[in-house]
């Protein structure tokens, strides 16, 4: 056998956007720094509410230049629109569709977790209580998203003016 050939070689981390939707400011921010922990250091954008998640990913008033993320972190307990409502409506959406949402709530009831998944979530994880395992959580998901996945892309450029 060669040499190395036992060695596990971890492809190369591709570059993320993260969008983090989520009305504790406590939790964003523990999130960001989880991400710095585990290695991140590309865009982590963040917003309170569902109707500004949406307003984001449709590149609507203030947002008309921000870059769309290549995932999503929704958590389901949010205020104006709930997680469900804004997952539905970017589910809904033609080009939103393909962007990957990671529901990621401290919620385990079952019918909260079969609804994200009738409504395509790429996965549903609840959020652990311990800050290590929290830590843990992020560094994972970050090395799956990073290194495992293969992302979409933005949508295409011509809808640089806002998507409907």
């Amino acid at each position: 056998m060669p040499a190395g050939a036992n060695e596990i070689v971890r492809p190369a981390r591709q570059e993320l956007h993260i969008l983090i939707v989520e009305n504790d400011p406590a939790a964003v921010h523990l999130t960001k720094e989880a991400f710095r922990e585990a290695g991140m250091v590309e865009a982590i954008m963040s917003v309170p509410d569902g109707e500004e998640a949406l307003a984001l990913l449709r590149r609507k008033g203030r947002y008309a230049e921000h870059a769309h993320p290549d995932l999503i972190f929704l958590d389901l307990h949010l205020p104006k629109k709930s997680g469900l409502e804004v997952l539905a409506e970017i589910k809904e959406h033609p080009r939103l569709k393909l962007t990957p949402v990671v529901v990621v709530s401290g919620s385990a009831n079952p019918k909260e977790v079969r609804e994200a998944y009738q409504l395509h979530a790429s996965c549903y994880i609840r959020k652990p209580d311990d800050l290590y395992e929290f830590l843990l959580f992020i560094k994972i998901c970050y090395e799956f998203w990073g290194t495992v996945v293969t992302l979409p892309g933005s949508p295409e450029p011509e809808l640089a003016g806002g998507l409907k």
